[in-house]
């Protein structure tokens, strides 16, 4: 290599010189640090050496200078190794530390550093592996720019450099310690925070790795790093806190300052706790909890640096959050202190260390332990630290500790946060506190104990859990003191300290002198006594302050605040020492300072303070629940309860009916309810009103969800309206419990549901349901008290079902599924001495079942339900049940009306036939409550029920909906209905009727003149059968009745359906006074629509449902119902119906003779149904082809006109009918059609000729027309400018037939005929009728080439070829051109006849006249124009500028402007 030196010149080949060099160098170091292994007699080190040394030289000296990057990066590469081998030689030593400067100054350079930095690594280790000291200063160099790397923000480290940056740090530390802390050390003076930052990490690498050489001056590292810890950067607090964790994890802490590194911990961690909401010190708060969780006890001289110290930290609140770590390690420390014995174990309160008091740790354990889930479950660690320090509180609770402790332990294990009963876990704790103190049995230590527990709520939230269990606690240990006046001395000083506007500071007061007074009740009553009258002394001047203090001062806090506490007192009293002092020193001072906080100026104000109504709710309800609980309640008399039952009405009559917002109602039911059972006893009334008050007060609310909604903005808001709402329905059903006990007789049970049942039959489904829910409460109620005790018959079984059952289909799934415990209740109450079997379960099924919206799963689980009940129905009170129910169908909801017929239906089908004698009864009650039943599905309930009787009592069903006479009313009606349900009956019923409509009163043989009633006014009876017709044909199950009746019942109704057209309904044949008053008029009140309605419904049933969807769809019976469409009606039934095939011979025959019948109805309907009869092959083939011609043609002259029209569509019907006899009638045809074209009277049957002539001609040539030719022509000519727009239509229409029929004979005719139309059919290019447009554009097409000028023709079909959008005006411009060429007189034609049009009807063939006249004299030579009068035109057109129509003006004002330029607008 050395010789290869000389022929290295680029860059390329030194970069490979380079290259070979570092791994030849790598080599050789691999070499030496494993030449044992090696086979081969050892080299040594100074042969290598002298090898190297030269190339190193040479490297050195001629190439560090060199610019490119890569070859620089190759150099640094190659000299670590080479620095590693010549090393081991001392002679090159000093060139080679002068080339560690080049080294550090290359991390400047733009190259990747960790080359730096492991050449630096690969020299340092060969000066630690054989001890070569640096020299001083490069060692210095060496130090300040490895921390300039980790500094520098300019640089993103690499993983593996920033490794190497470290293991060089290590490696200096073992070269010389002291010089690199030395250097750390003046590095954390430096107030900077990134080169602090790194100075920490580097430290903490040095005591993590435990080297030999630094494991002596941990005392130094730590005086180190303790001059960086008042640095408030949150960075450099994190490095640090990472130092102290590694620092506490290492082998060892002796002898290294290292409590004040663990108070860093907990004054960091208090820090953070008062600024989370920056994320940094929520990270520093977290790695002060890892730091403690790490803390092992057993490490080497950490039992010195934390005991007793560690104590320190337990009591002050802001170290709660410690809580858990801390309790272990101090646990551990305890267990270890006593296993070193009793001594080691006590606590040197004389000392420096500020430790708590043994009162302080057992306050503060057992307040951490109240909550025992939270940060982690720190109760179960406060508690096991309190049974390892039980000889640190007092030798005296060692034993009980040992038993008590891991009971408590037992029950937090064995529950999670939300199975957990925290008030048994709060009695649990306070009675340990209890058994604790009377355990020490130490008077001053009780006292001592009272002042801690005050001592500390300073430190705690307000409010908060553990705030709340130090009251109990203080009130606890109050309890257990019996120094009296120490007590005496600590109620006057909570009495008078504390802050009373604040709510869980009188919430403490309470808690405190209630706990208190279980021990000391007399001095408890007494303290509370002289303070109330102390308070009273106190005046306060001026109104508007007395004003100010009443609605916003501490006076009625306090005041509540001490009403609260006397009823509280009240609760927890010795029960043997409460009677004596329950109204003296108790209520009466609760009503003294109730009525006291309702005055101002001693003037009494209505009570609107919610809070001061609960706390006077709250004293009722506790004084009353601690009279009831001791042993003489039921003897003793308690004098204030009607003043306090008055009290508690008035809140509750006060309350708001739209909101649920307060708890005042609920809670003075509860309290009404407690009240109650003291004595004296009740009235009957006094209870009434009672229940009827609370009822008002919490029915009429609005449902909850709405409640919830407005009240509650969120989920959360919502959820205690919810809770206040499920509490107030409970309160209401302990009430009418607690009355029904009272008062337990069935006299009492009926008054309760009358109550109810006004609530029952309300509109609001919200309110139903309340009434429910109070319903099985009071059922429920009755059940365990009256009938548990009488055992007497249910009478009202039948009538509570009634009323009850319908409401198993109501809206709400909770009201449903009431009804189902409702009816469970009732069914064990009727059948108490009988074996219900299955009938429970099933109804447990049926009330899940009721669950479903869907309302037929309702229903037929309802029904189910109404078997269930009809196996223990009692028939004689079949008219209570059927009365009640009959009331559902009224006041319920359409689905609780449903309902309620379902349940009629069922009982009167499975109970039946029991109640023969009951017939007549129930028929009675069913049609009284018709008329007031007007709901289609519930009355269709109530004549079902007649049909269902009539299956038991057919008899007699019959002979009482027999004895009603005719006309029938509505009720009836629907009677009929019931019959027709049933097929034996309806075909019988059908063949009746039939027979009532053949044989009418009024034969239509006896009519010889229609009187002006007979036209007005329809028969009755064959009106009536009809409607019968209607009603049992609509109920029938099958249509085989309808089928075999068919034949007769289709002429017959649609007899009907013309004999009533245009009819009024009959007057009535008598007038009862239901008839009066219910009236005549039938539901529809159109004759003929009831007619149809009864024709349809055979149709329908007959199996023609499609027929009959085809006849809705195309509005049939609508056209039918019309007098004006009738006949268009007949016409297109009888389509429909051809197409059924349902039209025979014998129908055919049946209405021909209608045809000369003396009523006009008849004569159009029968025409019309003949009419288009025509259009099907059947009246040739069955031989009526000739009889219904001669009909036609003498009804052609009939004097009414829609049967003239009828008469003429038959004829020309012809052609589809019977398209081949065409030809051989065609005079015959176009005589009577050519007629009917000019008919004076009717414009309807002019069209309708032009459309039947139009047929005709379609099937005739030119010479079949005959003579009719010339006189069809001009009789169609003369309709072109009707004014009718179907009638100009078809008259195009037929002008254009014509058009394409004329071939030779009558070619030159027609030509002339054109010459004489063309202008008309050019103006009504522009016709107003775009249809009638349309039909003229064809027709002028056809009409063009008679005119006989091909280059007109051809400029024509320019424009009218195609189906392009025309526009006229340039085809006039093209037609005036043509003509002024070709043809002057048909200009002059076109001109004079375009001039008539100015005075058109229509504007807009006004419009077009005269544009026309413009265009005419525009495209034209005026002086061959000599047939024009310019004058004459320019008269008309000043005429047109006064037109009515503005678009008329504006045409004429343009082609006056247009002829005569010059002249002014208006001359």
């Amino acid at each position: 290599m050395i010789s290869m030196l000389e022929l290295v010149e680029d860059s390329r080949m030194r970069q490979a010189f380079c290259g070979v060099l570092e791994k030849c160098s790598r080599a050789v170091n691999g070499y030496f640090m494993n030449w044992e292994k090696c086979s081969f007699p050892r080299m040594g080190e100074s042969r290598f050496c002298n090898q190297i040394l030269p190339l190193y030289c040479h490297v050195t000296s001629n190439w560090l200078t060199c610019e490119e990057l890569e070859l620089k990066q190759a150099i640094i590469k190659a000299l670590g190794p080479m620095m590693g081998i010549l090393l081991h030689k001392k002679e090159p030593q000093n060139p080679i530390f002068k080339e560690i400067s080049w080294l550090l100054e290359q991390y400047k350079e733009e190259i990747d550093v960790f080359h730096v930095t492991k050449s630096l690594s690969q020299l340092l280790e060969v000066s630690v592996e054989y001890k070569i000291p640096l020299p001083k200063g490069k060692f210095q160099a060496i130090c300040s720019a490895l921390h300039n790397q980790i500094c520098s923000p300019a640089k993103q480290l690499s993983i593996e450099n920033h490794q190497e940056l470290f293991h060089c740090v290590l490696l200096l530390a073992r070269s010389s310690p002291d010089d690199l802390l030395a250097f750390l050390h003046e590095q954390l003076e430096i107030e900077h925070e990134a080169v602090r930052v790194a100075s920490l990490d580097f430290l903490r690498a040095i005591v993590g790795a435990d080297l030999p050489e630094t494991r002596v001056k941990k005392l130094l590292i730590v005086k180190a790093v303790k001059s960086s810890l008042s640095d408030q950067n949150a960075t450099v607090r994190k490095a640090a806190l990472h130092f102290i964790r590694t620092l506490l994890s290492s082998g060892s802490v002796e002898n290294c300052a290292a409590w004040d590194l663990v108070a860093y911990v907990f004054s960091e961690f208090s820090v953070s706790t008062s600024k989370l909401d920056v994320e940094e010190e929520s990270t520093i708060q977290t790695l002060c909890i890892d730091i403690l969780q790490c803390l092992d006890t057993s490490v080497n001289g950490m039992t010195q640096v934390l005991w007793p110290r560690l104590l320190e930290y337990v009591v002050p609140a802001q170290y709660t959050g410690t809580l858990k770590p801390l309790c272990r390690c101090l646990r551990e420390l305890a267990e270890k202190k006593q296993r070193e014995g009793e001594a080691a174990a006590c606590l040197d309160y004389s000392g420096r260390v500020q430790l708590p008091t043994p009162q302080g740790l057992l306050a503060r354990l057992l307040v951490v332990a109240s909550s025992p889930y939270e940060r982690e479950g720190h109760g179960c660690a406060a508690l096991q630290l309190l049974k390892a320090l039980h000889q640190t509180v007092h030798a005296a609770v060692g034993e009980m500790w040992v038993v008590k402790i891991p009971s408590l332990l037992q029950y937090i294990e064995g529950n999670t946060e939300n199975s957990l009963d925290h008030a048994r876990w709060e009695h649990m704790l306070l009675q340990f506190l209890r058994t604790s103190l009377e355990t020490i049995d130490d008077s001053a230590w009780s006292s001592q104990i009272s002042l801690e527990l005050s001592w500390q709520m300073a430190g705690y939230a307000s409010p908060s859990k553990e705030k709340s269990f130090l009251y109990k606690a203080l009130g606890t240990s109050l309890a257990a003191c019996q120094d009296l006046v120490h007590v005496k001395s600590q109620i006057h000083t909570l009495l008078t300290t504390a802050d009373y506007m604040e709510a869980p500071e009188r919430q403490g007061v309470v808690s405190i002198l209630a706990v208190c007074a279980a021990s000391h009740l007399d001095l408890t009553l007494k303290a509370l006594q002289e303070f109330g009258a102390a308070m009273s002394q106190v005046k306060i001047s001026g109104f508007v302050s007395r004003l100010k203090d009443y609605h916003h001062g501490t006076r009625g806090k306090t005041r509540r605040t001490l009403m609260l506490t006397y009823s509280n007192v009240a609760v927890h009293a010795p029960k043997e020492q409460l009677l004596s002092r329950v109204e003296a020193d108790i209520t009466r001072n609760i009503i003294h300072h109730y009525r006291t906080s309702c005055q101002v100026l001693g003037i009494a104000l209505t009570n609107k303070d919610m809070h001061l109504k609960l706390t006077l709710i709250q004293n009722v309800t506790e004084i009353s629940c601690a009279i009831l609980e001791t042993r003489d309640s039921q003897e003793y008399e308690f004098s204030y309860k009607l003043e306090l039952l008055g009290y508690m009405l008035d809140f509750i009559k006060k309350e708001p009916l739209d909101s649920l917002a307060s708890p005042v109602r609920y809670k003075a039911i509860l309290a009404i309810r407690h009240l109650s059972k003291l004595k004296p006893s009740l009235t009957l009334k006094e209870n009434r009103e009672l229940l009827h008050q609370c009822f008002k007060s919490l029915f009429p609310l609005p449902p909850l969800e709405k409640m919830m909604k407005e009240e509650g903005e969120t989920a959360k808001d919502a959820l205690p309206i919810q809770s206040l709402y499920v509490e107030s329905l409970e309160a209401l059903g302990k009430l009418m419990k607690t009355l029904l006990e009272e008062e337990p007789t069935a006299h009492w049970f009926q008054e309760m549901f009358q109550l109810l049942e006004t609530w029952l039959h309300s509109e609001k489904e919200w309110e139903r349901e309340r009434a429910l829910q109070a319903t099985i409460q009071l059922l429920t109620a009755y059940q365990e008290t009256v009938h548990s005790t009488t055992q007497g018959t249910f009478d009202q079984f039948g009538s509570l079902i009634g009323l009850i059952a319908p409401y198993s289909c109501d809206s709400l799934a909770t009201s449903r599924q009431c009804v189902v415990d409702c009816i469970s209740c009732l069914l064990c109450i009727q059948g108490q001495s009988i074996n219900l079997g299955s009938a429970e379960e099933e109804l447990r099924c049926l009330r899940e079942a009721l669950r479903a919206p869907d309302p037929e799963a309702l229903f037929q689980a309802s029904s189910k339900m109404a078997r269930v009940v009809s196996e223990y129905f009692p028939s004689e009170q079949a008219t209570d049940f059927i009365a009640a129910t009959l009331g559902g169908l009224l006041s319920a909801s359409p689905t609780c009306a449903t309902a309620a017929g379902l349940w009629m239906k069922i009982i009167l089908k499975e109970c039946g036939d029991a109640m023969l004698d009951k017939v007549p009864d129930i028929l009675a009650i069913l049609y009284r409550h018709m008329p007031t039943i007007q709901e289609g599905s519930l009355r269709q309930f109530l004549v079902e029920a007649v049909s269902i009787l009539a299956h038991h009592h057919q008899e007699a069903v019959i002979s009482s909906l027999l004895s009603k006479r005719l006309p029938m009313d509505s009720d009836t009606a629907e009677q009929w209905r019931s019959l027709g349900g049933d097929p034996l009956l309806a075909t019988q019923v059908l063949r009746a009727l039939i027979e009532e409509i053949k044989t009418p009163t009024r034969t239509e043989g006896s009519i010889t003149s229609e009187t002006e009633i007979d036209r007005h006014l329809a028969a009755a009876e064959p009106l009536l059968a009809t409607c019968a017709i209607f009603e049992v044909v609509s109920a029938l199950q099958s249509s085989k009745a309808v089928r075999e009746l068919l034949p007769e019942l289709f002429p017959l109704l649609l007899q009907q359906v013309s004999q009533t057209l245009g009819q009024k309904l009959p007057l009535p044949t008598r007038s009862s006074p239901r008839e009066i008053r219910k009236g005549l008029q039938l539901p529809e009140g159109n004759p003929c629509r009831l007619s149809i309605k009864a024709f349809e419904s055979v149709l329908f049933k007959g199996g023609n449902e499609r027929l009959v969807r085809a006849l809705r769809k195309q509005r049939t019976w609508i056209l039918l119902e019309n007098p004006k469409t009738h006949h268009e009606g007949v016409c297109l039934l009888v389509s429909l119906l051809l197409r059924s095939g349902l039209i025979t011979p014998e129908i055919i025959q049946s209405l021909l003779p209608w045809v000369n019948s003396p009523t006009e109805n008849h004569r159009v309907t029968s025409t019309a149904f003949l009419a288009q009869l025509m259009s099907d092959p059947m009246l040739r083939e069955k031989k009526f082809l000739k009889p219904v011609l001669r009909i036609l043609e003498e009804r052609s002259h009939d004097r009414n006109s829609i049967v003239r029209q009828m008469a003429v569509r038959g004829l020309g019907n012809l052609v589809y009918g019977a398209p081949e006899k065409v030809k051989k009638h065609k005079k015959f045809l176009m005589v009577i059609l050519i007629r009917a074209l000019s008919d004076p009277f009717s414009s309807e049957v002019i069209g309708e000729s032009m459309k039947a002539v139009a047929k005709v001609l379609k099937e005739l040539k030119e010479k079949d027309i005959g003579s009719s030719f010339r006189d069809l022509t001009q009789q169609i000519r003369t309709y072109f400018d009707n004014e009718d727009d179907a009638l100009r239509l078809l008259s195009f229409v037929l002008f254009g037939i014509l058009a394409r029929l004329t071939k030779r004979k009558w070619k030159g005719y027609f030509a002339e005929q054109v010459r004489q139309s063309w202008v008309t059919l050019l103006l009504h290019l522009q016709d107003p009728n775009p249809r009638v447009s349309v039909e003229c554009r064809a027709t002028f097409h056809l009409c063009v080439p008679f005119l006989g000028l091909k280059r007109l023709q051809t400029a024509v079909n320019e424009h009218l070829d195609g189906t392009a959008e025309l526009k006229p005006e340039e085809l006039q411009v093209d037609i005036c051109r043509h003509l002024a060429k070709e043809n002057a007189e048909l200009l002059e034609n076109l001109y004079k006849s375009t001039i008539t049009y100015f005075c058109s009807s229509w504007e807009e063939m006004r419009a077009v006249a005269a544009k026309l006249a413009g265009i005419i004299l525009e495209h034209t030579d005026r002086q061959r124009m000599k047939w024009l009068d310019l004058e004459h035109l320019l008269m008309s057109l000043q005429v047109l500028k006064k037109d009515p129509s503005p678009s008329v003006q504006l045409v004429a004002t343009e082609v006056i402007s247009d002829i005569c330029p010059g002249r002014v607008l208006g001359d």
